[in-house]
């Protein structure tokens, strides 16, 4: 109920903050469809949860899925995006046979991401670049997780998943820029960074986190 309660807020703030000319203004709605490839990690406790302190490799998450932009103004514009996430991170340690092993977590989610969005121009020497600038608030619901390693080099405090959340809310913020040679400027290259605002755990204080590239393709207006 709190994730949700956080949701609601964050819209009404938004439609609060809308200045009443957009209001009056016809809106228009694109749809599209999102893939991206991230770096993937968990912050907070992690040496409490993993019963040591350790050297972590980070690992690699992918997210794909549709959205639907609504577009208050030349300018303005809301995202609806529906996707799926891959999270989580790696612990790396010396085994009892004095190699490198590693223990990895994987979660797999459901994200809802509600984002408020501005169209913005760069001046520069050569000319000028457009991009997007979008933030705002994700909802996310897991539906799998995976702890894996070898069992000839486990070590004594292996942790396990029990007590992981089966949600996450998280901040995110993401920039994009169109890719001038495709028509329309329907092709985006983006850069996102997400984290979670409450911990994922109910017993650690451990929070994702998350960034990387996507691509984002717009199809005509629906």
């Amino acid at each position: 109920m709190a994730a949700f309660k956080v949701i609601i807020s964050f819209l009404l703030l938004v439609i609060l903050l809308l200045p009443q000319k957009l209001c009056a203004q016809k809106l228009s709605f694109e749809g599209g469809v999102i893939w991206g490839i991230y770096g993937v990690d968990i912050t907070g406790e992690k040496e409490r949860y993993w019963g040591d302190d350790y050297k972590k490799s980070g690992i690699i998450g992918i997210s794909a899925g549709p959205f639907v932009k609504c577009n208050f103004s030349h300018d303005l514009y809301g995202v609806l995006e529906l996707r799926y996430i891959q999270k989580g991170t790696t612990f790396g340690f010396i085994n009892d046979y004095f190699t490198q092993s590693f223990e990895s977590i994987r979660i797999n989610y459901i994200e809802i991401p509600v984002l408020f969005g501005s169209r913005n121009i760069i001046l520069t020497s050569s000319g000028k670049t457009d991009f997007n600038f979008e933030t705002g608030i994700s909802f996310a619901r897991l539906f799998s997780s995976s702890l894996k390693n070898l069992d000839l080099t486990k070590r004594w405090a292996t942790p396990s998943l029990d007590g992981f959340r089966n949600y996450d809310v998280s901040w995110v913020a993401q920039v994009k820029f169109p890719i001038q040679w495709v028509k329309a400027n329907r092709l985006l290259i983006g850069f996102r960074i997400e984290r979670s605002l409450i911990s994922i755990h109910t017993m650690f204080k451990l929070y994702n986190f998350d960034y990387g590239l996507e691509l984002n393709y717009l199809f005509k207006s629906l």
